[in-house]
């Protein structure tokens, strides 16, 4: 009878102690023990010392732009020279430079033998402003003697040199932004309308005409500019501002309002940089509310409970 009983009784046993024994999904190190440890409570007491904002994780735009050195020029499809049409004395001149002026208003007057002692009108061709005046009352001039050039400079060109390596990554029809010296805060837009065809030898860059609105007359022909040319466009992705993100470690995280004062650590991967903001490729989604503020004083929380563990 012993025999018998002692076995049945460790069996029965046995099978007792592994029904008792906990899955493996609860034991620690599982995933949701680390979920639990990216956690931060905030409680009243805290809301009293800090302020935490938040706003909704979005999907947006990020553009890959291209840097370039240029040049402020005469838009030249807008610029006439203005000559006499026939060999005499100039007699006149209505205008100077920076004048306006209109298609067809008299610009100057000659004293030519063919016209029998009637002066020869010289007319404006385009509307603009005179940029030059190459002649004064008493010289004489022909059809090869410029008396001026007028050109409107409502519209301008901007010559960017592009590096023989970046050739490939710019195309006719994309936006255009620059800065000059003379106007550092303020942020001037164009398009590239023309390429050129030939890779200047010394510096080995190609010209890129940019066609910009000078409406305010800010822009003058010769001033040096910085230029940055929109190359891409990355449309409806997950950008937030740099300004969310945390280090941790050799990685970056951010914080995400989970309600009831509660926070979750997330480690984010990323992608592409602009202007302060930065797509966020995985870690999280559009709709979640993400620490704007404050998600230093989180992670500083996290690290005391860590620590405190330890």
């Amino acid at each position: 009878m012993n025999k018998i009983t002692y076995p049945l009784i460790a069996a029965f046993a046995l099978a007792f102690m592994a029904g008792c024994k906990k899955p493996a999904s609860e034991e620690p190190g599982t995933t949701e023990a680390a979920h639990e440890e990216n956690i931060v409570i905030l409680t009243r007491k805290n809301l009293e010392h800090v302020e935490i904002k938040t706003a909704p994780v979005t999907l947006g735009s990020l553009e890959t732009t291209l840097n370039a050195a240029g040049r402020v020029s005469q838009n030249m499809n807008k610029t006439a020279k203005v000559a006499s049409t026939l060999e005499g004395r100039l007699i006149k001149l209505n205008f100077d430079i920076n004048d306006r002026v209109q298609a067809g208003d008299v610009l100057a007057l000659v004293q030519t033998p063919e016209l029998l002692g009637k002066p020869l009108e010289i007319r404006a061709p385009i509307g603009g402003v005179i940029i030059s005046r190459a002649a004064a009352i008493g010289e004489l001039v022909d059809k090869t003697s410029d008396i001026y050039n007028i050109s409107d400079a409502t519209d301008l060109w901007v010559i960017a040199e592009i590096k023989e390596r970046d050739i490939a990554a710019v195309k006719v029809g994309q936006d255009a932004t620059f800065r000059v010296l003379a106007y550092p805060d303020d942020e001037f837009s164009g398009k590239v309308v023309r390429l050129g065809n030939q890779i200047e030898s010394a510096s080995r860059t190609l010209e890129a005409r940019i066609e910009s609105a000078n409406k305010d007359g800010k822009l003058k022909p010769g001033m040096f500019a910085d230029v940055e040319i929109t190359t891409t466009i990355m449309k409806d992705v997950i950008v937030i501002p740099d300004s969310t993100l945390q280090s941790d470690g050799d990685q970056q995280a951010v914080f995400i309002a989970l309600g009831d004062n509660k926070f979750e650590k997330r480690i984010v991967k990323l992608g592409m940089e602009q202007h302060g903001r930065v797509q966020v490729l995985e870690g999280i989604k559009p709709g979640e509310q993400i620490v704007t503020e404050g998600s230093f004083i989180l992670k500083s929380e996290l690290l005391k409970g860590e620590l405190g563990e330890e």
